[in-house]
């Protein structure tokens, strides 16, 4: 099988897997976040805070959009605007605890959705996949 072909269906399973993810837990909420809100919720769990131009810059958003989007979520209680210690002038986006069980929820709830078929694999295969994901994405290239 040719490279692009592989990495074709590589793509379309990873789209399948993600369509089922998304079903299982966004499509579920009468409030639900947007894939964009989501990878910001993640990285103010990675960072632990950030500024409105910063997250811009994160997302490849206007600063514009992005104070919009932030102003949504503050409204819906999952980050909060607050000064930097530093410089009162700078403010700063961090994750309510709201922010942060929104994060822990449906991750559990990914991980209930793949557990069953998990399961299918015996623990060899198991184990070849992880190791396959791993070396797959300790091999992209590191964002800056």
């Amino acid at each position: 099988m040719e490279t692009r072909e592989s990495l074709e269906q590589f793509t379309a399973y990873l789209q399948s897997i993600n369509r089922h993810l998304r079903s299982k837990v966004f499509d579920q909420r009468s409030n639900a976040i947007t894939r964009v809100q989501w990878l910001l919720l993640k990285h103010l769990v990675r960072t632990g805070s950030a500024t409105i131009g910063q997250l811009a810059v994160h997302l490849d958003v206007r600063p514009s959009t992005m104070s919009q989007m932030i102003d949504r979520l503050e409204k819906s209680g999952l980050v909060r605007r607050g000064s930097d210690t530093g410089d009162a002038r700078v403010k700063l986006v961090t994750l309510t605890e709201q922010g942060r069980d929104l994060i822990r929820r449906t991750e559990s709830q990914w991980v209930e959705a793949l557990s069953e078929p998990f399961e299918r694999f015996s623990e060899e295969e198991r184990v070849q996949l992880l190791n396959y994901m791993r070396k797959l994405s300790e091999a992209l290239p590191k964002n800056k």
